[in-house]
């Protein structure tokens, strides 16, 4: 039997994640698909257009088994513990391999061959990014210059393959699985129609930022053919119901935030220097966009600078982070939705697995999962405010929550 993970977000799930999943199952043979997905806060550094079940739900409904939700701090963090966490967690529901989308490369040993010296960090790769970030390169930048310095005669498709967000993953994907998970194969698999950044739609296919500002312009159905029949519907009825979430719907509850707080540097990933940044630029705050672009300088890129804003409005601390790392970013196993073969694979997921398996914070085994919650439920909780404010409906919180299993959006 084969059982293959996807680490994704689905914000929100459209025809290029579909042809993921469909991949897993018609040319890699899987008997099963599990999905571990991203939280209410995202990784570029921003809010989920759609709430984590409903994003559970649709992908369900393209073909998916079984969803974990990935805990939030890795959620909204980077590349690398995004990656981490959700090999983690995929690994404990017993995946044999990770299929993943990328844009390219002309030797998938290249990518091995990549993750290995930032596993390894060879003295000549040190050196190099000691260097360049000396020089005040960005953290990324200096990285790509020291990788290309291991490999002199591959620096151009470095530079080219380094500059694409889903490539960076894979490349995170691979460090993960050499690290923590040494059985699991990595399968990349190239993207279907228009790139990462592209704001068109091309071959039935877009990307998510394009969805997404789609969307916020009120165009939904005009990128209906780029999305899965049980998303359309599901982003359709939110729109409806006011139930959309934009970066910008963050603006005022972070502003109360950064007021109450002296200082910031106790956040994750928030270094004293940033912490400063934000005390002296904080009285020209508008909005939660303009002051992640208002706080820019040529050490932070500006994913960082978004997240780190996040760390602080979810009050996301080192001490938080430094717990989890512990277990690799992957305390437990909450299921968000599964299908009739997924509910099947959790009994020997549980009996295989040391992690705390749950479907509610109701559950006993939600409570061995207590000191890692916190977090969790004040992003839920935000979340949860913020919908309450945009479409004044009642909505239930996590207590109230119950999880519709195997109950397809598409009758």
């Amino acid at each position: 039997m084969s059982r293959v993970g996807i680490v994704a977000e689905f914000n929100p799930l459209h025809t290029g994640h579909k042809y993921i999943i469909d991949y897993a199952k018609n040319n890699l043979g899987a008997d099963s698909v599990v999905i571990a997905l991203g939280n209410e806060f995202t990784q570029r550094g921003g809010i989920a257009i759609i709430d984590r079940y409903s994003r559970a739900q649709s992908a369900i409904d393209a073909g998916a088994d079984l969803v974990i939700g990935m805990p939030v701090l890795p959620s909204c963090a980077s590349a690398e513990i995004f990656a981490e966490s959700g090999v983690a967690l995929l690994a404990a529901c017993g995946c044999d391999k990770i299929v993943c989308g990328y844009e390219g490369i002309s030797s998938e040993n290249l990518l091995n061959e990549l993750a290995c010296v930032l596993v390894e960090e060879p003295d000549q790769f040190k050196e190099e990014l000691h260097r360049c970030l000396k020089s005040g390169m960005s953290f990324p930048a200096a990285r790509g210059e020291a990788l290309s310095a291991c490999f002199p005669d591959c620096k151009n498709e470095i530079d080219y393959f380094l500059k694409e967000p889903n490539n960076i993953l894979a490349l995170e994907y691979q460090k993960a699985i050499i690290r923590c998970a040494p059985s699991i194969e990595l399968v990349p698999v190239k993207r279907q129609g228009a790139g990462h950044h592209d704001m068109t739609a091309e071959n039935g296919y877009a990307s998510a930022s394009y969805i997404r500002e789609t969307i916020q312009a009120g165009r939904l159905n005009d990128i209906r053919p780029q999305l899965t029949e049980a998303s359309y519907k599901i982003l359709k009825d939110a729109s409806v119901n006011n139930l959309l979430l934009f970066d910008d719907d963050l603006s005022l509850p972070l502003h109360l935030e950064l007021l109450s707080i002296n200082s910031y540097n106790r956040f994750f990933d928030v270094t004293e220097d940033f912490s400063d940044r934000i005390k002296k630029l904080l009285p020209e705050y508008v909005s939660f966009s303009q002051f992640a672009d208002l706080l820019k300088n040529k050490s932070l890129t500006a994913s960082r600078i978004r997240r780190c804003l996040i760390h602080i409005l979810l009050g996301i601390t080192e001490d938080d982070a430094n717990a989890l790392r512990c277990t690799h970013f992957a305390p437990y196993l909450w299921v968000l939705s599964a299908s009739k073969g997924g509910l099947s694979m959790l009994g020997s997921i549980k009996s295989s697995s040391n992690l705390p398996l749950f479907f509610s914070i109701n559950e006993k085994a939600a409570g061995e999962a207590v000191p890692f919650l916190q977090p969790e439920l004040k992003a839920l909780r935000i979340a949860r405010a913020l919908r309450i404010e945009k479409s004044r409906l009642s909505l239930p919180n996590e207590n109230q929550r119950k999880i519709n299993l195997n109950q397809s959006l598409i009758k």
